[in-house]
């Protein structure tokens, strides 16, 4: 009889331990659990739309999920039904690879103020995620500000700093691109706490900016003489060598409509606006005197992070990263990727963790006569649960690619209504 392994999450980790788990055991029988319709999420709902060369590791992902003894349920929560002790009640070995979903709190005001958004919101509805396809935030204004200075907050800037013809051939939804190219921005304010030579963004994130068709990308006024004039030398990181290179004022002449400035040393102290943001104040963190600096914006998001989500019946530390010991989280139950070892790393990291997963499972794993993927499909007819499996996927995947325009790579299914009136077409 085989051994049954459930992955529950179909993002990087999940792969990378599918693939690993296969290498040791070909016959291993593993069932991946998704609650979305679709597989791969970081590299769907979270790459950026302009950045396909990092999508295509899915490629690797396809050959996993072709493989016979390789099964996708899509749709099924195990925050809510079948729950994770279901779930371990029939798998011989159940690997959490959910991820991390939520934001990290700002940690000022911003309870029923539209405008506001985390960077998880925001990327998800650029990229047609289901849960955020209405979050349909407004963009006829002149000014917005991103608080952060990592990848996914230059991600945003992009994005919303980007001409539609940089954008249409992407895969982008619909609905995102007709907004931003609707959209009266002007100006995108990038807010770092710490210094210029600080931030986390890298080489291809920050030269992305400065190729921009229709924006120029500059320092805030004063930037440069906050930076230590010995450290501007050919040994500063080329990421640094790129982002000290703007000016500190709009090129005279430009013909450029756009503008994103890097601003650095705020912290946000206060969201303005009753129900709508008007804009937000903050604390200058190289002044000691108390003189708040206020950036008047219509849209504020914030990219400081990320937050795992509670899963009910599992323990994690505040951040939300599951308590393990080496991925362990206790007999018969692992955890692999960002909800293991939190939001760091690239893609490509996860691969350790799923090769440390399926080691584990291969040492420890025996069978207890598991039911495994039946049970499962027998437990999601009970409850009535439509799920997608890998022919649906399949189905639904090729369906978007030919639904593709000129050069775009595929036109995105963004809701269950739309992937299930294709399939009952069939």
């Amino acid at each position: 009889m085989n051994l049954k392994i459930a992955i529950i999450g179909s993002g990087p980790s999940a792969f990378y331990t599918a693939q690993s788990l296969l290498k040791h055991n070909s016959d291993y029988e593993i069932d991946i659990i998704e609650r979305l319709f679709s597989p791969y999420g970081l590299i769907r709902y979270g790459v950026a739309p302009d950045h396909q060369s990092t999508k295509n590791v899915s490629r690797v992902f396809d050959r996993v999920l072709n493989n016979p003894n390789v099964e996708f349920f899509g749709g099924v929560d195990v925050n809510t039904s079948p729950t994770i002790d279901e779930i371990m009640n029939i798998y011989d070995s159940v690997v959490v690879a959910t991820g991390m979903t939520k934001d990290k709190d700002l940690g000022i005001n911003k309870k029923n103020i539209s405008g506001y958004y985390g960077a998880t919101e925001f990327v998800n509805w650029y990229n047609g995620h289901p849960e955020f396809r209405d979050l349909n935030p407004n963009l006829n204004i002149e000014t917005a500000v991103i608080i952060g200075n990592g990848n996914v907050a230059i991600d945003c800037a992009r994005i919303l700093a980007s001409s539609s013809i940089e954008l249409e051939n992407t895969d982008i939804s619909n609905y995102a691109l007709k907004i931003l190219k609707n959209s009266s921005l002007k100006t995108v304010h990038i807010i770092g706490r710490r210094g210029p030579l600080d931030a986390k963004f890298t080489t291809v994130e920050i030269r992305e900016m400065d190729e921009l068709i229709d924006c120029d990308s500059i320092l805030a006024k004063g930037t440069k003489n906050n930076i230590d004039k010995n450290l501007l030398n050919d040994d500063l990181p080329k990421q640094y060598r790129i982002l000290t290179s703007f000016n500190e004022n709009k090129p005279e002449n430009s013909a450029k409509f756009k503008t994103a400035e890097f601003n650095f040393h705020l912290s946000p102290i206060e969201l303005l606006g009753r129900n709508e943001v008007s804009g937000i104040k903050f604390k200058n963190n190289l002044s000691s005197e108390d003189n708040p600096i206020i950036i008047n914006a219509g849209l504020v998001i914030s990219a400081i992070g990320y937050q795992g989500e509670i899963i009910p019946g599992l323990k994690s530390d505040d951040s939300g990263k599951l308590i393990h010991n080496n991925n362990k989280v206790k007999d018969r139950l692992y955890s692999a990727g960002w909800i293991a070892r939190g939001p760091t790393g690239v893609i490509g990291t996860n691969k350790h963790d799923g090769a440390n997963v399926a080691s584990l499972i291969d040492r420890d794993i025996k069978t207890k006569n598991s039911p495994g993927r039946q049970e499962l499909k027998n437990i999601l007819n009970k409850k009535n649960i439509r799920y997608i499996s890998k022919e649906d996927w399949f189905i639904i995947n090729q369906a978007e690619i030919n639904n593709a325009k000129k050069e775009s790579p595929r036109l995105k299914f963004t809701s269950y209504g739309e992937v299930f009136k294709l399939l009952d077409s069939l």
